[in-house]
């Protein structure tokens, strides 16, 4: 408010928190785009900050705090409900920032494969959220010149600390199968680890029947 009333030539010492009289007309109004899109830009480019946002709608929804501690809860709430197994799942954020969070790729995994599956039909929109290897959002500079094995098949959010790398989604194989994966490396910086990661995910392109 301040910052907008400093723009506006006015006095920013005069802004304060204050409760508007009844009737009385709006100077403007914005309202954000639907959370179909929202959740797509989160996912494709790992917007940290929108995530929070998004765990804060999810917090208000549950009519808790919308708050860190809030949004962690109501997502932890919501995945339990859902029918997920959250044994080893130690969040303080819900963008993946906090060096303390720990998640299993046992429950990354399992969130894939119910959006893949049939069973959670309301998570399959979760998939065309996903980077497209080689050719979206975090992943369009990866398997762009090297391992073009997983280019266009491999689809996955990406998550980096400089510690830690981390590749989940899901890609076709050979055979038409869809096969879903969550790979985590720790104690690597993402030079290392992030090949790596790639070459597993494309590997798993080219399984086939065996």
């Amino acid at each position: 408010g301040r910052a907008l009333a400093a723009a506006l030539g006015a006095d920013p010492a005069r802004v304060a928190p204050g409760t508007v009289r009844p009737g009385a007309a709006p100077l403007a109004a914005v309202q954000s785009a639907p959370l179909r899109d929202r959740l797509g830009q989160m996912m494709s480019y790992s917007d940290n900050v929108l995530a929070e946002a998004v765990g804060r709608e999810i917090a208000a929804a549950e009519g808790v705090e919308p708050s860190f501690r809030g949004a962690v809860d109501s997502v932890s709430t919501v995945l339990r409900e859902a029918g997920f197994d959250l044994t080893g799942l130690t969040l303080h954020d819900v963008s993946g920032l906090s060096v303390d969070n720990r998640i299993p790729a046992r429950l990354l995994d399992a969130v894939m494969a119910a959006a893949a599956g049939t069973e959670q039909a309301s998570l399959r929109p979760m998939l065309d959220y996903l980077p497209v290897a080689g050719a979206t959002g975090t992943l369009s500079e990866r398997y762009a010149s090297t391992n073009r094995d997983g280019a266009g098949w491999v689809r996955a959010k990406t998550g980096t600390l400089s510690q830690a790398s981390g590749l989940t989604g899901f890609v076709v194989d050979t055979d038409g199968r869809v096969l879903t994966f969550a790979l985590l490396s720790n104690d690597r910086p993402p030079g290392e680890s992030r090949p790596a990661l790639d070459a597993v995910a494309a590997t798993l392109r080219g399984c086939g029947c065996r």
